[in-house]
């Protein structure tokens, strides 16, 4: 498989397979070390989604739609559009063709810019419709952190949000009473219309978390036992991850056509004094 592999002039690099444009490596320098979670168990093969780093999901996010899970958009090969001669940006894009015909009837182009700055990330996903009528989609920016153990971290603020839990009926939402959430198992749940700023606190380090264009979070980790499920996932690498995921779930975007729709998911290292 293709990949393109950035190296900045301040010590960034990243690492993006040209199946899916899919970030599965950013390290901000060599003090902060690694910041994605990849299993290895991962197949890295063709048509073959990979488990971790950020996978695009397009044109549906999860099973909210009609066609394959989490879209095709993972799974196809994008074409880089260009590098910035400092290695600080790469784009890549993804055009309607036969294949994603057979899948989605519709004409489009995706664009996915990844940008790194000093102890920060920033992935810009664009939507262009270039059908003569109007789709609509769903997807998320499906991102997969690398943590020290996933029942020590704590992501917050997301107090007074609604919610739903993966498994339970979609009419059954509650509201977050507590500001932190911190797992002591397995959790699939979308918080939605989250706030576009959140943090993720895990000892030493903390990410700062922001969104714009996406409305929904969705934090992720399969637990123990759904860790056993997942054939490219080692039964105890669930313990080093932690999902939070910029996202679109059960409210699709209605896009018209000839217009374009932008999502940015932004991510930065802080070091605690």
């Amino acid at each position: 498989m293709q990949k393109t592999e950035l190296v900045t002039p301040f010590g960034a690099k990243a690492t993006i397979y040209h199946q899916g444009a899919h970030v599965t490596s950013w390290v901000p320098s060599e003090a902060l070390g690694e910041q994605m979670f990849v299993a290895k168990q991962s197949e890295f093969s063709t048509g073959k989604a990979i488990r971790g780093g950020v996978p695009v999901c397009f044109p549906q996010f999860a099973a909210f739609g009609s066609g394959v899970k989490h879209g095709f958009a993972r799974n196809i090969d994008w074409q880089v559009k260009s590098i910035s001669d400092d290695q600080t940006e790469a784009v890549f894009s993804l055009a309607n063709n036969e294949k994603t015909h057979e899948l989605w009837p519709h004409k489009f182009e995706l664009l996915l810019t990844v940008t790194l700055e000093p102890t920060k990330l920033v992935m810009a996903l664009t939507v262009n419709n270039t059908d003569d009528k109007a789709f609509e989609f769903s997807g998320a920016l499906h991102t997969y952190f690398a943590v020290s153990r996933y029942t020590d971290v704590q992501v917050s603020d997301l107090s007074g949000i609604t919610y739903w839990d993966n498994g339970t009926e979609l009419s059954d939402k509650k509201r977050a009473e507590q500001s932190v959430l911190s797992l002591d198992g397995a959790l699939d749940r979308v918080y939605f219309d989250a706030p576009d700023a959140l943090v993720l606190d895990d000892g030493a380090l903390s990410k700062k978390i922001t969104k714009r264009g996406f409305t929904d979070v969705v934090v992720w980790n399969p637990g123990p036992e759904g860790a056993k499920g997942l054939k490219d996932m080692g039964d105890n690498e669930y313990h080093g991850m932690l999902c939070v995921e910029a996202a679109i779930v059960d409210k699709p975007v209605q896009l018209a056509k000839g217009a374009t729709w932008s999502g940015i998911q932004a991510i930065e290292v802080l070091v605690k004094n």
